[in-house]
């Protein structure tokens, strides 16, 4: 058997194999013995070292050293609130917080409000793609049913409503105040009394993990609501709709019915809407096949936050952005400038006059970038390490900087 190579371990083989050669016993009468090459010399050990002085002196000395780290920061594991309280994931709307669930709630409000400000149907259903772990799920259930504007943060499902203050723990770090917060949260958020109700929503992930957490906080949040609304989330492939089966398609098809005859019956009652929140850019192979199954099969409006390119990148910049699309498996067709954009809905059926395209990258990128860097620092005294996202900073950072990249709100009604 080698010896590890580690420290301690090489010290303990070495004092054993001291005291195995100062003994006087023949290597054949020896108990259990054998020869193993280590450093390039013959050492003749016990499986089993004995105790000599020597060797208890050195645990003594391990011991004492390692009893100084016993209380360091490694218990701040156990300290984390499980679960937890949001699991958002989008690059968030930084104009008025530095708290990223608030952020991410943020860009969700400016592309509801950007789509459903002036909707005229009492009801709406909704296509959700790439809804995460149901955060946004969940958010909208509230957004649309909810009749209190002031709900608190339910510990069960981890959502907050629109206009739930900042955690006390980021609430020094929030440029605008609590009332500040509540304000613009009201502003975005149609308040009027003929704002649609939500009658039925669909949410589709590609991650299974994210699907089962997201499917057991909408079905828990259904149980104690008191408004009726039928709501899924299921792991698919939204960006293939010919690979849809199973409950996903049974779903799917009775949207299709009610929508059907919602039009042949020139019923204003309930829209249906397909819903993208930072996720589009990743669809393999592109936004085509989805936009138009949802233009063709469900009658839907379209309304996302995606990213396109700008119209002067420059070759070595494409280069660069290449590279970014190879690292986190997105096609790099899907970046195309406003006018490419436009042209794709056009081809999946939409109205180019119903287009609606809003830039809002100056409160993207550089706010995430900053709060990637600062929660870094933050989490770094603890051991906690931010990884993957700690080379999205640079990226991020990158395209607030050179605009090589624009993040917009987009809208395409049907």
């Amino acid at each position: 058997m080698f010896p590890p190579s580690t420290g301690l371990a090489r010290q303990w083989y070495r004092l054993a194999a001291i005291h195995l050669r100062k003994r006087t016993d023949p290597p054949s009468k020896l108990h259990n013995t054998r020869l193993c090459k280590f450093d390039k010399k013959a050492w003749i050990i016990y499986s089993h070292p004995p105790i000599y002085p020597e060797m208890l002196e050195f645990l003594k000395r391990t011991l004492r050293k390692s009893r100084g780290n016993v209380y360091g920061l490694d218990h701040a594991v156990l300290n984390i609130q499980l679960p937890q309280q949001s699991m958002w994931m989008n690059m968030g709307y930084w104009e008025y917080t530095n708290d990223f669930p608030e952020a991410c709630q943020a860009l969700l409000d400016q592309v509801l409000t950007a789509a459903l400000t002036t909707e005229k149907a009492s009801a709406v259903s909704i296509v959700d793609v790439g809804c995460g772990c149901g955060d946004q799920s969940l958010y909208m259930a509230k957004f649309f049913n909810c009749s209190s504007s002031t709900a608190q943060s339910d510990p069960e499902t981890g959502t907050r409503t629109a206009t739930s203050a900042p955690s006390s723990s980021t609430q020094s770090d929030i440029q605008a105040s609590e009332s500040g917060l509540r304000s613009r949260h009201s502003k975005t958020k149609p308040q009027s009394p003929s704002q649609p109700r939500l009658d039925s929503y669909i949410g589709i992930t590609l991650e299974p993990a994210q699907a089962a957490l997201g499917s057991r906080r909408i079905h828990d949040l259904q149980r104690k609501s008191e408004s009726s609304f039928q709501a899924d989330i299921f792991c698919a492939d939204a960006a293939v709709p010919s690979s849809w089966t199973g409950d996903l398609k049974k779903s799917i098809t009775a949207l299709e019915d009610a929508s059907s005859n919602q039009n042949e019956n020139d019923n204003d009652n309930t829209s249906t809407w397909l819903l993208a929140l930072d996720t589009f850019y990743h669809f393999r192979p592109s936004r085509l096949p989805l936009l138009g199954y949802a233009h063709d099969n469900l009658n839907a409006s379209f309304m996302a936050f995606d990213l396109i390119l700008s119209d002067s990148i420059t070759w070595y910049e494409s280069i660069l952005l290449r590279l970014v699309c190879w690292g986190t498996n997105s096609p790099f067709g899907n970046f195309v400038c406003e006018k490419e954009y436009v042209e794709l809905l056009v081809t999946a059926g939409y109205n180019p006059a119903s287009v609606q395209i809003r830039d809002i990258s100056q409160h993207t990128f550089g706010g995430l970038a900053d709060f990637i860097k600062r929660r870094a620092e933050e989490a770094r005294p603890f051991g906690i390490k931010l990884g993957k996202f700690r080379a999205a900073s640079f990226v991020f950072a990158w395209w607030a900087k050179r605009r090589v990249v624009r993040g917009v709100v987009v809208v395409a009604r049907r």
